[in-house]
């Protein structure tokens, strides 16, 4: 299971004590992961809160070693975000979260995160859905004889990153689990270099 810091808690005491609560609501012996959901507040998204995260990650560090969570990382942080809390880090992030999907691969962040051993879960590896319309996707997915959704989500696990797709329906769940196929290397190079295949979709503006 997997829980957040909301991105309004920039200090060491509300992390502990969000920490706290959260834990204690859930009702179990331990938590797989928990992130910090953003850099900044929502409410001023884009803003430099440096010092602060810094402060986060600290209290970050001793829920780690409370034994009550199995990873720490973060959620929508690019690279200066990650060498920031980074720098003077006993544990370093496990993982960082942010939006990906094909002609949106975030490639800077994506390499800084493989180069130091840091996960990167793609969330929105479908692009909430505007993926599934794309006609140069669907052709390549008619091509190994698999749904669009599919293709995305081995695009994902096929350059290194863990995918979250979301599903409403069991078949859609099972579906998503049936990735025993390989993408060949001249297909992931047209994939990786796609122009952004949903760009009527949110973006996030600070992940460069």
């Amino acid at each position: 299971m997997t829980s957040k810091l909301p991105g309004e808690t920039k200090t060491y005491d509300g992390t502990l004590a969000d920490f706290d609560a959260t834990f204690k609501a859930l009702d179990i012996d331990y938590l797989d992961l928990y992130l910090v959901h953003a850099p900044w507040p929502w409410s001023q998204i884009g803003t430099n809160h440096d010092k602060e995260n810094v402060d986060v990650w600290r209290a970050m560090q001793e829920i780690y070693k409370s034994g009550r969570v199995k990873a720490i990382g973060v959620s929508n942080f690019n690279v200066h975000d990650l060498q920031n809390v980074m720098q003077d880090a006993e544990i370093a992030p496990m993982v960082d979260q942010i939006q990906y999907y094909v002609g949106f691969t975030e490639p800077k962040i994506a390499d800084f995160a493989k180069q130091n051993n840091i996960l990167v879960e793609a969330y929105s590896p479908l692009a909430t859905g505007g993926l599934l319309n794309n006609e140069d996707v669907a052709a390549m997915a008619k091509k190994y004889g698999v749904s669009v959704a599919q293709l995305a989500l081995r695009f994902c696990i096929q350059n290194g990153l863990l995918p979250l797709p979301k599903a409403t329906s069991a078949a859609h769940i099972e579906a998503n689990k049936e990735l025993d196929f390989t993408i060949q290397d001249e297909d992931m190079d047209k994939l990786n270099n796609m122009p952004d295949t949903a760009p009527s979709h949110f973006h996030n503006a600070t992940q460069g």
